[in-house]
């Protein structure tokens, strides 16, 4: 129900009797407590059920295919070698080869086994994959599919080619999807639009690229997902498509790295994203990272990897107060977003600021978790 009509009802409930004052009073206090609540609602029991068993599946599925690539990734078969067929190892996106010896009882029991193990783990993950699309229509009818479908295929391209969690991090409105999804809730729409997607780039990292798509860097792997992704302007650190959807390239602010190696960016494609270095994330790749699975408008599972929600409730207050520029709408939702994120983190998942886990931040940063308005764990309801 809209907040105007919840309050007409409650004051049509009231006995006519009461006093215009009193009536004012009601309402002056029903709107301070309402600014004060968190724009989320706890999920049903089905719909935790049937999350916790979908994520089950996915860490099934997501260990399926690490073994499918680690121990049975790229070819192996007999190469002829002059005058004899030798067994060629070639790795999982790698350009490399390896001789496991000359034809020979020993490499053909080698190949066998090899090409049986591929094809037991193939099985394995079409079937994981098969269980969780038909589970996706149950999730979508119980409200989990949360994720666009342009921004959960944007991050799993990170996590397919290895750099979500390592080298990249989804900072910003999004990283809301993976707080919900932990904390069991869901959070209101309006709090989650967006049209863009910010990553954090980790420069300190240094990138396995392989295959057309990694030596192209972030503007490769992006028009593998949408070929209309062009970068906005020369060296720019956001790219769009064709419909206005953006992704934008950030690192934390540190001088010397930049005075050492100018500016950050994933690969030496001419056309590839700049990052742009920001002041609010500046210790942000040292807090601790949070993960979390949660659904796509479909119903299938795509893992989020972020900053600690604490962190996160941080950077959007320091934003708040030191940043006089900003548009006025983003600041009043930075300030419902540091709110909210910070209730999740106490309330839901246990999470306290006053966590050595925090240290890498600085005071200034920490003292601003007293502004946060993070209710005590035994508040009373208003009603």
């Amino acid at each position: 129900m809209e907040q105007p009509k919840m309050l007409a009802v409650f004051c049509r409930s009231l006995d006519k009797t009461l006093e215009k004052k009193y009536i004012c009073q009601l309402e002056t206090r029903f709107w301070s407590e309402l600014a004060k609540m968190a724009f989320f609602s706890d999920l049903s029991g089905d719909a935790v059920r049937d999350a916790i068993d979908a994520r089950e599946r996915y860490r099934l599925l997501r260990q399926a295919l690490a073994e499918l690539r680690h121990s049975y990734g790229g070819s192996m078969k007999f190469e002829a070698r002059g005058d004899a067929d030798y067994l060629i190892r070639r790795p999982f996106r790698g350009t490399g080869r390896r001789s496991c010896g000359r034809r020979s009882p020993e490499t053909e029991n080698m190949l066998r086994k090899f090409e049986e193990g591929k094809a037991a783990a193939e099985e394995r993950v079409q079937s994981l994959r098969k269980l969780l699309e038909e589970q996706a229509p149950v999730l979508r009818a119980r409200g989990l599919g949360r994720v666009p479908l342009l921004t959960a295929r944007v991050i799993r391209k990170f996590e397919d080619l290895g750099w979500l969690g390592r080298t990249l991090l989804v900072l910003g409105t999004n990283a809301l999807y993976a707080y919900e999804a932990a904390a069991a809730v869901r959070i209101e729409a309006g709090m989650l639009a967006t049209g863009d997607v910010d990553v954090l780039y980790d420069a300190r990292r240094k990138l396995v690229m392989s295959g057309e798509v990694g030596e192209r860097g972030l503007i490769g792997a992006l028009q593998s997902v949408d070929r209309s992704f062009q970068p906005v302007g020369r060296r720019s650190y956001t790219a769009a498509n064709k419909d206005g959807y953006m992704v934008d390239l950030l690192e934390p602010l540190d001088y010397d790295r930049v005075m050492r190696q100018g500016p950050a960016r994933m690969s030496a494609a001419p056309d590839d994203l700049v990052a742009v270095s920001t002041e609010s994330s500046r210790w942000l790749l040292n807090v601790p990272k949070f993960s979390a699975t949660t659904f796509d408008e479909k119903g299938l599972p795509v893992r989020i990897v972020t900053i600690d929600p604490r962190a996160f409730a941080l950077q959007k207050q320091w934003i708040l107060e030191n940043d006089p520029t900003r548009d006025p709408a983003k600041r009043r939702r930075d300030g419902e977003q540091a709110r909210l994120v910070a209730k999740l983190a106490v309330r839901h998942l246990g999470l306290s600021f006053n966590d050595s886990a925090l240290s890498a931040l600085p005071r200034s940063f920490l003292d601003l978790a007293d502004r946060l308005e993070v209710p005590p764990i035994d508040e009373a309801p208003l009603w």
